[in-house]
């Protein structure tokens, strides 16, 4: 008798792990990293201006990672679904040099999926002298030799794709949220960095939404050129 319950139990197991394999469902492992793929807009007289912008530090705080299916009425996927809830905090610039963070895998329908999207979200539960306390994006640099910060409490959601869709089949396959620091001052607007300004005089340029400094309309169009800058690969 034991030996039949041990055989009917291991091929239960083997049946489970059969339809586990064999159920429709695959992977997608995200991952978010940065890139600085410079382009020609340094050419113009703004972008030689900003030759003396460097980006040190570059953090984001994001929630609620849905992926999406190519919108086919047929399909069965749900697009509705989050799969990673967050809050994460991503760190993607140490000293200037470009990092990658693995968010995880999460188990999704097989299908073609066309895009993603989250959320930023400033996080109050971290502790208070955390740089990502209650913000969204934090980022700091050099303009010259003087030092700057900025920081957005923005919740906008960001949705990231590829036209032509990517097929999740079979197994786990990579997406890879890109922000290409090279085009933070040009995605959308050119910003001249070198025009923000120290107004309260404490020696560090502070560009946030509601900052001392007069740099305000700077914070909103650095924000919205971070976001525009996005990509999403699968490799």
């Amino acid at each position: 008798m034991k030996h039949t319950f041990l055989m009917a139990l291991v091929m239960a197991l083997f049946m489970v792990g059969c339809s586990k394999d064999d159920d429709g469902h695959s992977s997608i492992r995200l991952k978010v990293s940065t890139t600085d793929n410079t382009t020609s807009s340094r050419s113009n007289t703004i972008g030689k201006r900003n030759e003396n912008v460097v980006f040190t530090d570059f953090r984001i705080s994001i929630r609620d990672v849905v992926f999406k299916n190519d919108d086919d009425p047929n399909s069965n996927l749900d697009t509705d679904e989050i799969q990673f809830r967050g809050p994460y905090q991503i760190d993607l610039l140490d000293g200037g040099n470009a990092l990658s963070q693995t968010i995880g895998d999460a188990v999704v329908p097989d299908g073609r999926y066309k895009e993603l999207r989250f959320k930023f979200h400033k996080d109050e539960d971290l502790p208070a002298t955390d740089n990502l306390y209650d913000r969204s994006i934090y980022m700091e640099g050099t303009i010259g030799d003087q030092p700057f910060v900025f920081w957005h409490d923005t919740s906008e959601n960001l949705d990231v794709g590829r036209s032509t869709g990517v097929d999740v089949v079979g197994g786990t396959v990579n997406f890879t949220v890109t922000f290409n620091t090279s085009q933070f001052l040009s995605a959308l607007k050119e910003i001249d960095l070198t025009q923000a300004t120290d107004g309260n005089g404490n020696g560090i340029i502070e560009i946030f939404p509601n900052d001392q400094d007069g740099n305000q309309n700077i914070a909103k169009d650095l924000k919205d050129n971070i976001k525009a800058t996005a990509d999403l690969i699968n490799q």
